[in-house]
């Protein structure tokens, strides 16, 4: 009998301190975010999207080579003229060719930054965009080129 009334106890206990946490959160500052109109701060090192300049980009293929997933294409024509690009020390590299193509397959990428650690010239970089939903998988492939980029 005992247990029984202690079982009663019990149960109004944690309907109370419940009922106490709901009417604690009811009058405090609310948390949700209205989100189309207003957007998360991203942390500084947040990888989200792979962007690339290709001014910037020398086509030394290094990107390509260290990607786990091959989610990277890059193609590359010999330069008529070679101009000068600025590295990371502040050294002057020659660029011997052109970029035709560079995509960026988004459906394999795994956002692991490795090939924006890697860049010499940090043609390649992580972005903080984070809303990369598409309808179809074509989509999810984005092209970077010097006469259209996306």
């Amino acid at each position: 009998m005992i247990t029984y009334f202690k079982a009663i106890v019990v149960g109004l206990w944690s309907v109370l301190a419940g009922m106490g946490i709901t009417i604690r959160y009811f009058f405090s500052k609310k948390v949700t975010m209205e989100y189309p109109e207003k957007r998360w701060q991203m942390p500084e090192r947040f990888r989200g999207m792979v962007k690339c300049d290709t001014d910037k980009c020398i086509s030394c293929l290094y990107c390509v080579n260290i990607c786990p997933v091959s989610c990277l294409t890059l193609e590359g024509i010999k330069a008529e003229i070679p101009s000068r690009v600025i590295t990371l020390e502040g050294k002057e590299m020659k660029r011997m060719k052109d970029v035709t193509k560079f995509e960026v397959d988004i459906s394999k990428c795994i956002f692991c930054g490795l090939c924006a650690e890697g860049c010499p010239t940090c043609a390649i970089g992580m972005s903080d965009e984070y809303e990369l939903s598409a309808l179809s998988r074509k989509e999810l492939v984005y092209q970077y080129a010097r006469s259209g980029q996306r």
